[in-house]
């Protein structure tokens, strides 16, 4: 072998520490390009001011090359002697993107061996150990815990919201129905859950997925030694092994909630500390999408203040590649969604993909029924494979993903956006129900929006033409009391088109048919059509960026303090923070109330006589909390004396304009369709009865007793619903337990109400009650049919006022059009319902 060392003029080597340089001199494959603007500006600033800072937050937008500014800056940290570096992916699939990406640039790095070992040249810092995040955070981790653990110097986080979600799960027991810790823990709460709503606790019981309950905390923390001898028993499986280190010794600080398919255990507190060789490291980056708001780093990692406040950004990149935001049913109202999944679903030959994103698997039929893909999780890399092969026949169906998936160029020019983002945890489906309108639930759905918006322009010259479908996702994005949780990038993305459907509704006429206005403009978009891509750009040029001191900040400060004071012991500490948040932060009841629902719980282990005194306050400043054990009496809903029609002139005023209000009808009725999850539905039905002028209530859900829903109107004449709208449309009878559950609430009615004038409802798809059920009051069925008859006439209802000034209204005006859309009392009773058949042997 030639020595080529012996001709070299310089005796010896340095290893270049400035990652600029280091990318210059890589043995890079010739498809790496240099370096962008971007990335320049954000490893010089890094290079010159954050070496050595602890932790720091690099955001990029999506798709400008965050993954090579990571690599790269640890690569630095090696040829500098700075010790062992970890890149940690939310999920294997990017792990296997990252070790490509360091291939292609040339890179060194390492994986953990088939034997589950470090290794040995990560370990001594010679090259970047490459990994996913349940590697480094579970109960078991190769990476050691609290003291015996391997120290890392440098830790990179990617796509770090996805990876707190991650973390989240590790320190949870999520065990299905079919466990017997499940049946023992239910068991062991049979008469505490009927408390806290016995509508729900009897759906949960036919195994209703929908159906759920938290565990009350008192009685949790007063049956905490049960509960640790039932999970002891089986901490050696690995649904319990990964979590059990993190709730053995923490068990009366944990929460618990109950569904009719699973049950979930986590921590109050994440004690992400326990992890050392992520909290010890010298410097810990997360690398985040340019999101409104990173302040769940806070609760989430614990992560200081300071860094937080003052990301690393590149602010002369005020935005980067081009998305064409359409929104079909703002361009005329028939293009609803499930217009739009009947055109794109369908096989087609195209020289480009369509995907798209649904909030969950249970709405991705209608797609499967089309020819749609519609992967799993295993099946997702395979999936994503075909598409970069070319093979774009079938529009692919991606479930509840807004991250981790990159779909840059031919891949995906067509982008659907269906729903708004869900929870799938029960302890975020809770907090949503509970907290609906927060500030701490808007970032959260905002970020998932963004996320998902970002995966298919992956670079500042790649484009794709986006379709945003479904009425709560365009109330989401469309209202100004949440659009404003936006990036200044999406919010003048989602601002033009806006823009672009009022232009393409004017542009509808006898001729024009609106999906051809629609077709013609998704044309422009991917016939790269010049005038389009100067307008963007000349529009996005105009962004401007505002620092706001978010307040926010604060409260997930104070959060963080009171869960480590309660996670200690100290609960007094504990309840002063909360206290500070109630005093500061809180700006309606709703919210005050989640908190002192808190501060009960912290309290408990103190005063039971105070934590129950806080729960009571708690529960009447918000009925969806915990009812306490305790000192609640049902308080009955009557009519004051206040015309119907002036509480619907109330409510259509609470909207700036007749677009914003059109916006919020379609939004509930979007919600009012058999197949939606049982606690959207009846949260529709109770905003349905509000617009309509009635007293509305939810009786199961506020007061734990009573049908899911409660209307009172003109002379007290009451309208009791209870709704299956999960039930399989093709049902063919009303079950027993189910016209069981509606003569229950139908004593209720009548121990609470007398003989007050009620009509009962039970809106389910089928009218045939089995041979062995039985009503013990009059009770009609409300199906599809009728369903959708009440939904057309609400519409048309409200479309009557969009020649008006919506401050003109007058009395007289709404109840003529009530009389003409047949939502008179009368009506309501009579048109909308239908008598039951009882079934023979």
């Amino acid at each position: 072998m030639v020595d080529f060392r012996k001709r070299l003029k310089k005796t010896s080597s340095e290893k270049k520490t400035n990652p600029i340089e280091i990318y210059e001199s890589l043995d890079r494959r010739s498809i790496a390009g240099p370096l962008r603007p971007a990335q320049l500006n954000i490893l010089n600033e890094w290079y010159d001011t954050k070496l050595n800072e602890k932790d720091l937050i690099i955001k990029l937008h999506t798709g400008e090359g965050k993954t090579l500014i990571g690599l790269l800056i640890l690569l630095s940290k090696i040829n500098s002697n700075s010790g062992s570096c970890l890149f940690i992916c939310p999920n294997k699939y990017l792990v296997q993107q990252v070790r490509q990406d360091a291939k292609k640039f040339g890179i060194p790095y390492c994986t953990i061996g088939e034997d589950n070992s470090l290794p040995n040249d990560f370990i001594d810092g010679k090259k970047i150990l490459i990994t996913h995040v349940q590697k480094v955070f579970n109960g078991k981790t190769i990476f050691g815990l609290n003291n015996d653990y391997v120290p890392v110097e440098n830790i990179i986080l990617d796509d770090s919201h996805a990876c707190i979600d991650s973390i989240k799960d590790t320190f949870t027991i999520n065990l299905k129905r079919e466990h017997s810790i499940y049946k023992e823990i239910f068991e062991l709460f049979r008469d505490a859950l009927p408390e806290q709503g016995e509508g729900t606790f009897l759906e949960m019981q036919t195994g209703d997925y929908n159906s759920f309950l938290p565990i009350p905390y008192w009685s949790w923390i007063d049956k905490s030694a049960e509960i640790l001898q039932i999970l002891s028993n089986y901490k050696d499986e690995v649904e319990i092994m990964f979590s059990w280190p993190f709730i053995k010794d923490n068990i009366k600080n944990c929460q618990a909630f109950i569904s009719g398919q699973n049950i979930e255990i986590t921590p109050i507190h994440i004690p992400i500390e326990k992890f050392s060789s992520f909290n010890n490291a010298s410097q810990r980056i997360l690398m985040s999408a340019t999101t409104q708001d990173d302040s769940f780093f806070i609760k989430g990692l614990g992560f200081n203040f300071e860094a937080i406040k003052s990301p690393l950004t590149n602010p002369t990149q005020l935005w980067s590649g081009e998305k064409m935001i359409v929104i079909p049913s703002l361009v005329d109202e028939t293009l609803d969604r499930l217009t739009m999944v009947n055109i794109l679903g369908e096989p087609s030959n195209k020289s480009y993909g369509i995907v798209s994103l649904v909030s969950s698997f249970n709405k991705t039929d209608r797609y499967y029924k089309l020819g749609s893909l519609v992967p799993n999780s295993q099946e997702i890399p395979a999936v994503i494979d075909q598409l970069k092969k070319g093979k774009f026949e079938k529009t692919v169906v991606f479930a509840n993903r807004y991250d981790g998936i990159d779909l840059p160029d031919e891949t995906c020019r067509i982008l659907i956006f269906d729903g708004k983002p869900f929870f799938f945890s029960l302890s975020e489906r809770y907090e949503e129900s509970n907290r609906n309108g927060s500030d701490s639930i808007n970032i959260k759905i905002a970020q998932k929006i963004e996320q998902g918006l970002g995966r298919s322009v992956r670079g500042e010259k790649d484009y794709c033409l986006i379709l945003l479908i479904g009425a709560d996702l365009i109330k989401f994005i469309k209202s100004s009391r949440t659009n404003k949780y936006f990036s200044p990038q999406t919010k003048k993305q989602i601002e033009i088109g806006l823009e672009i459907a009022a232009m393409a509704s004017d542009e509808i006429s006898d001729k024009n048919e609106p999906f051809k206005v629609v077709k013609s403009l998704m044309k422009q978009s991917l016939k790269r059509d010049e005038d389009w891509k100067e307008f963007y750009k000349e529009e996005m040029d105009k962004i401007q960026t505002t620092i706001q001191q978010s307040k926010i900040y604060d409260t997930f400060l104070l959060e963080r303090k009171a869960s480590v004071f309660n996670h200690t012991g100290n609960y007094e500490k504990a309840s002063e923070q909360i206290q500070k948040i109630i005093d500061k932060h809180c700006t309606n009841e709703s919210e005050k109330g989640w908190y002192l629902q808190i501060m009960a719980r912290y309290k408990y282990l103190q005063s039971k006589t105070d934590s129950n005194q806080l729960q009571i306050s708690a529960f009447l400043k918000n009925h969806q909390l915990l009812k306490p054990s305790e000192g609640i009496v049902y308080n009955k809903l009557e009519f004051i004396n206040e015309s119907r029609t002036k509480r619907i002139e109330k409510w259509i005023r609470n909207h700036k304009n007749y677009q914003e209000l059109m916006i919020s009808v379609e939004g509930v009725l979007s919600d009012l369709e058999f197949g939606t999850s049982s606690d959207k539905f009846e949260a529709a039905l109770k905003d349905l009865g509000s617009m309509l002028g009635f007293l509305s209530e939810r009786p199961d859900k506020e007061f734990k007793k009573g049908p899911d829903n409660l209307w009172c109107g003109v002379s007290n004449q009451y309208f009791i619903f209870e709704c299956k709208s999960e039930v399989d449309v093709d049902r063919q009878e009303i079950h027993k337990h189910e016209s069981g559950q509606m003569n229950t609430h139908c004593a209720w009615f009548k121990g609470e109400y007398g003989d007050s004038p009620v009509k009962r409802f039970l809106i389910i798809p089928t009218k045939n009650l089995s041979y062995s059920g039985d009503f013990t009051h009059p009770v009609e069925i409300i199906r599809r049919g009728k369903l959708r008859l009440l939904r057309a006439n609400v519409k048309s209802f409200f479309k009557e006022f969009s020649k008006y000034e919506l401050d003109s209204l007058t009395n007289e005006k709404i109840q003529e059009y009530i009389n003409t859309h047949k939502l008179d009392i009368d009506s309501l009773k009579s048109i909308y319902s239908e008598i039951y058949f009882k079934r023979n042997k």
